[in-house]
This record gives structure tokens, C-alpha cells and sequence, in this order.
């Protein structure tokens, strides 16, 4: 009697747990759907005309802050807590949101071009494709950084943020004279370009000299240093 009452109760455990987990990637995709929706329009509209849009990972990276933002507000709503903005939200969180729709925008067409899925090609179907593949990519981002169960997988943000930013700045001076001279024939794009890279890798290296001083400095000597 009692091995039977415990394996209805864990059954309806198993059996609320996913339609929870159901309910929240219905209401996160749907959120995603609309903001990719929203953000593309308006970006478009606002900055379409501009060349230094026109760059790929410019432009993506602009889309991965408004979504960054977005979310963070829309979450803090959502669960009645503090709308809190803090560096996480401006880098790291802006290169994850914004590398998981270039890679779903990348992987659409590839499916497209190559699989002949042409039912992507529906304009809704590829909104609600890349929304629920920005679902699945912040949901095992968010695993890694702050882990499924104790003792956690950890991956500091400061540290991954920090590569990133170096790499991007990096592939900006790499590619400037490419892009800006060959292909959109703009001289002055070139120099705001190695001015962007500059600040890419100049802001790489801030970041990862604030999570040393954070994390391994202050356990060396003994002092604590604010959280940058």
C-alpha cells in the first residue's frame, strides 16, 4: 500500500514538473517569438539605411542587447522581483542572446538551402523556429552558468564575456578592410570599425582583469573587492 501511494505521488510529481516545464517554454517562446518579431522591425526601420548596420555582427549584437534587456525586465515581471541591469545583462547575456539567433537565423537557412525544408520559409514558422531554438540555447546556457544541482557546473560569465569581447575584437581588425573597403565601399566605416575593435578588446581584458581581482586576488591577500 505505501509503495504504491509513493509511486502515484512521484508519478504526479514527474507529471506536474512537466507541465510545468511545458508551460514556461510555451510562454518564453511565445515572449521570443514577439520580440524577434518587434525588434527586427524596428531596428530595421531605424537603422536599416545605415551601413555600420548592415554588418552582420553589428547588427546582431544590437538585436542581442534589446533582447538581453527585454528579457531581464520581462523575467523580473513575470516573478514580481527587482528589475536589476547589471554588466551580465550589457555583455555577457547581449553575446548569448545574440549568437543563438545568428546561429538559428544560420541554421534556418541551411535547412532551407540544403534539407529543402521550405516550410521554413514561412514567415511564422521561421519566427517560431528561432524562437525556440533561442529558448533551448539560453536554457542550457543558464544550466552551465549556474549549474543543475550541487556540487554546480559553474562557468563564470566575466570569464567567458571576456573571451568573447577579445575574439570579436579581434575578427573586427581582421575583417574591417574586407567589409568596409570591399564590400560596402565605405572608407569611413573602416576607421569606426578599428575604433569598435579596439573598444571590443580593450573591454575583454577589463573584464577579465575584474573577474581575477574578483575571485582570485581577494582570496590571495585577503581583501574583499566590490563586484565590478
Amino acid at each position: 500500500m505505501g509503495k504504491n501511494h509513493h509511486r502515484h505521488k512521484d508519478k504526479r510529481s514527474v507529471s506536474n514538473n512537466l507541465l510545468k516545464s511545458l508551460k514556461w517554454f510555451l510562454i518564453w517562446t511565445i515572449i521570443y517569438g514577439l520580440l524577434y518579431i518587434i525588434f527586427n522591425f524596428l531596428l530595421k526601420e531605424m537603422l536599416g539605411t545605415f551601413p555600420f548596420y548592415q554588418v552582420k555582427f553589428i547588427s546582431i549584437l544590437i538585436l542581442g542587447l534589446c533582447f538581453s534587456i527585454s528579457a531581464r525586465i520581462i523575467h523580473s515581471l513575470i516573478h514580481k522581483k527587482h528589475i536589476y541591469l547589471g554588466t551580465d545583462v550589457f555583455i555577457f547575456w547581449t553575446l548569448a542572446y545574440g549568437l543563438s539567433i545568428w546561429f538559428f537565423e544560420f541554421l534556418k537557412d541551411l535547412f532551407i538551402d540544403k534539407l529543402n525544408l521550405t516550410i521554413l520559409s514561412n514567415v511564422w514558422l521561421g519566427f517560431m523556429f528561432i524562437a525556440i531554438g533561442i529558448f533551448f540555447s539560453i536554457k542550457i546556457i543558464k544550466r552551465i552558468e549556474f549549474g543543475i544541482s550541487r556540487p554546480k557546473i559553474r562557468a563564470p560569465s566575466q570569464i567567458v564575456s571576456g573571451i568573447l569581447l577579445l575574439v570579436a575584437g579581434i575578427l573586427t581588425f581582421r575583417f574591417s578592410t574586407i567589409i568596409f573597403l570591399n564590400w560596402l565601399k565605405w572608407g569611413e566605416g573602416l576607421a569606426w570599425s578599428w575604433l569598435l575593435g579596439l573598444g571590443l578588446i580593450i573591454a575583454g581584458i577589463l573584464v577579465l582583469v575584474a573577474w581575477w581581482r574578483n575571485n582570485v586576488l581577494q582570496h590571495r591577500i585577503g581583501i574583499k573587492f566590490g563586484r565590478w
